[in-house]
């Protein structure tokens, strides 16, 4: 069987691991010590939360029967959530949303990538690529405490673009196209409080302010009530932001709620900011996927489709079925 390398443990690599499993000796290569990518949850016991993506929608028919077995093992469940919309500090929507369509994690979002890993296919996790050779029409990678991986028939990028022209070769087929794609950038900003204001809502999408969504959600340990407050920035206010002082972005953007909202923000027990450098794509790709077929790299990820989790997975289903014409 061909040897493949897969970049990147997000939805993307776990789903090409799954579709490539048993036809090729796939290794997964992932620099963060968990899988998942923005599918993320952060613990700070007692607190837990959902920064990266919350909920994700299912609209293709193959990712719902991909997804089918953590249906049926209560690891996802539909989505069910009062959302509010607001524009010049007024509530100007308010929307129950109850349907089959949108999904969210029974507990922990990370679970969702965590339980498609299977030992069909190895991972190496706190493993930064930073490098890549090709010898002898073989590949070979490197990483960042310069330990040399390989050799690998193919290899699969699937991590964002800015990264993946990093460890691209400059003859790239589609290194141009790659070069002009933009992400967006999002501070994620994680309150934890014993108590707090009682919302009759569970999401808000903020429509014209520097924050952009919030979340709260309660977790019940030994009889106790502990919420779980998510705050995100808008992009615009991420990209000025990008060098501030987190204490300071982190003051604003409670500070920025609180107005809104008309409540007290800062009793919380727990704060903690994560900046996103790559959180979403500027706008819709459909790229598919990018197979050089000369230099055997494929190129995919959620940003070559819509930059949803969908997006990944059929980016991923894409590359997959290309490969598979080559073997």
């Amino acid at each position: 069987m061909k040897n493949v390398a897969v970049i990147g443990a997000g939805i993307t690599g776990i789903t090409l691991a799954n579709l490539l499993q048993k036809k090729v000796n796939l290794t997964v290569f992932e620099k963060s010590r968990g899988v998942g990518g923005r599918m993320a949850t952060r613990r700070a016991t007692p607190y837990q939360f959902n920064h990266g993506a919350q909920y994700f929608k299912i609209e293709n028919k193959e990712f719902k029967d991909f997804l089918q077995p953590l249906m049926l093992n209560k690891i996802i469940k539909p989505l069910e959530a009062n959302q509010i919309e607001i524009l010049n500090k007024k509530v100007i929507k308010s929307t129950k949303i109850c349907n089959k369509k949108y999904f969210t994690a029974e507990s922990k979002m990370n679970s969702v990538v965590k339980n498609l890993v299977n030992n069909n296919f190895s991972i190496k996790l706190l493993c930064k690529i930073e490098k890549t050779i090709k010898e002898n029409d073989k590949w070979f990678i490197i990483d960042s405490n310069q330990v040399s991986y390989g050799p690998y028939d193919w290899l699969f990028i699937t991590i964002p673009p800015n990264q993946a022209i990093e460890i691209l070769y400059n003859n790239f087929k589609f290194l141009d196209i790659i070069k002009k794609l933009k992400m967006r950038s999002c501070f994620s900003l994680m309150l934890g409080f014993d108590k707090i204001k009682e919302f009759n809502f569970d999401t808000a999408l903020f429509l014209d302010a520097d924050v952009q969504w919030l979340s709260i959600r309660k977790k019940i340990i030994d009889n106790k009530e502990y919420n779980n407050l998510l705050i995100n920035s808008s992009y615009n206010f991420a990209e000025k932001n990008v060098n501030g002082s987190k204490d300071k972005i982190s003051d604003y953007l409670i500070k920025q709620v609180s107005d809104i909202l008309k409540c007290e923000l800062n009793n919380y027990k727990h704060k903690a900011l994560h900046f996103w450098k790559y959180a979403m794509s500027e706008k819709n790709n459909n790229l598919g996927s990018l197979l050089d077929e000369d230099l055997k790299v494929i190129v995919c990820g959620d940003w070559c489709m819509n930059g949803k989790v969908e997006g990944g997975f059929l980016s991923a289903k894409n590359a997959a079925s290309k490969l598979l014409k080559y073997i």
